[in-house]
């Protein structure tokens, strides 16, 4: 059997399409098999609401009267960074001066939430753009465009993070309490769609997906990028991997899906969901979608050590986690998720609606994903060495 995305698409259209959760398709393999999926199944949807900090909020304003070209701009007290007379870059890590809790994300939720923001931005020094302050207040409606840049959309596995030290660790996983009391993770495991497309045969560059309820689109590999990731028997990375970069429209977003967070002593973050449909076209893509939690591993790492190359205590399922208990170093520690698989299932159940309904079609990729590129490492290096 070998399908292809115009067959599956014309399925869609006329309303004959057989699509399913990830949740639905691998229990169908499970009670049914390999071949009566195949036979059945032309759709799967996959999903995830993770934290991310590898995201860009890029907004768009009409001109002022005088002319004013930005020079520094605060977004309810976040920095934001001029791109142009009038547009902005905003991180979603970016925090307020005046709330360490609030940030960038936050902003965004708000804007997607219908509510007005403040601006308060200083113009520059220029002969034709003679504006040199302005502050307003605005809101989705009054953007020329919006968009979100998430250069994590999609990472394929992640670590398991945990501390052997004596003293607790704030760290970018959450809150680590010493002697291996406790881990976290941060990854939606089978729902992930890189976990069940591992060599990214069908989603690259073009691929349309879901982000908070608009329609996104795979731009390329994206932050900390490692195709050459160690991989188990099953062909999946035992840490984080192929990672893909993807932007949305931020007018189409549904609150629901958007989230500002904080991190307690590293910052503001975004949790936002992403789904993807893989097709169903041949064997190869049936037997990657079977994967199930107890095929899929991690890397247990050890926080204590605050180092670029940090030790390790080796590998457990996500099984093991999902059970709130995983043994390290031979001593059962608590595991907890930064992540929500519930909110990923009910995005599986949105997408495969959406497509039901006809109003999300399959796209194939244009460009492949480039897999023989690793991570760089960024060392310091004297001037007269360059």
């Amino acid at each position: 059997m070998n399908r292809t995305y115009g067959e599956i698409n014309e399925k869609i259209k006329a309303g004959r399409a057989q699509v399913l959760t990830a949740q639905e398709a691998k229990a169908l393999i499970k009670e049914k098999g390999l071949q009566y999926f195949m036979d059945n199944v032309d759709v799967v949807t996959f999903a995830s609401f993770e934290m991310h900090a590898n995201a860009l909020i890029y907004l768009s304003f009409g001109q002022t009267d005088p002319l004013i070209y930005f020079s520094e701009a605060f977004i309810n007290s976040v920095p934001a960074y001029p791109c142009g007379p009038t547009d902005f870059a905003l991180s979603c890590v970016a925090f307020s001066k005046e709330n360490l809790e609030y940030g960038g994300g936050h902003i965004l939720e708000d804007l997607v939430k219908g509510k007005d923001i403040h601006l308060k931005a200083v113009g520059r020094n220029l002969e034709v753009f003679t504006n040199k302050e302005f502050e307003t207040w605005f809101n989705l409606k009054n953007l020329n465009n919006g968009k979100l840049f998430l250069n994590q959309a999609i990472i394929q596995n992640n670590i398991v993070a945990t501390n052997s030290g004596e003293k607790d660790i704030n760290s970018p996983m959450g809150t680590l309490i010493g002697k291996l009391e406790n881990s976290t993770f941060n990854s939606s495991s089978y729902l992930n769609p890189l976990i069940n497309d591992p060599y990214a045969s069908l989603i690259g560059i073009g691929t349309k997906v879901w982000i908070a309820g608009a329609v996104g689109v795979i731009v390329g590999h994206g932050s900390s990028h490692n195709a050459l990731q160690k991989r188990n028997e099953h062909g999946v990375p035992i840490g984080p991997g192929i990672t893909l970069s993807a932007v949305a429209d931020i007018e189409s977003m549904i609150p629901k899906w958007v989230r500002g967070g904080f991190i307690k002593s590293y910052g503001p973050v975004l949790y936002i969901g992403v789904g993807v449909p893989i097709p169903v076209l041949n064997e190869e893509t049936a037997k990657y979608i079977s994967i199930t939690d107890d095929k899929i591993h991690s890397t247990i790492v050890d926080f204590s050590i605050p180092r670029r190359t940090k030790p390790t205590f080796g590998q457990c399922t996500y099984s093991e986690l999902r059970t709130s208990t995983v043994v390290i170093n031979k001593k059962p520690t608590l595991s907890a998720p930064l992540s929500s698989m519930a909110l990923a299932l009910e995005i599986c159940t949105e997408l495969k609606n959406a497509i039901l309904q006809k109003s999300f079609l399959l796209s194939e990729k244009v460009i492949p994903i480039d897999l023989s590129i690793e991570p760089k490492k960024l060392d310091s290096r004297l001037r007269e060495l360059v």
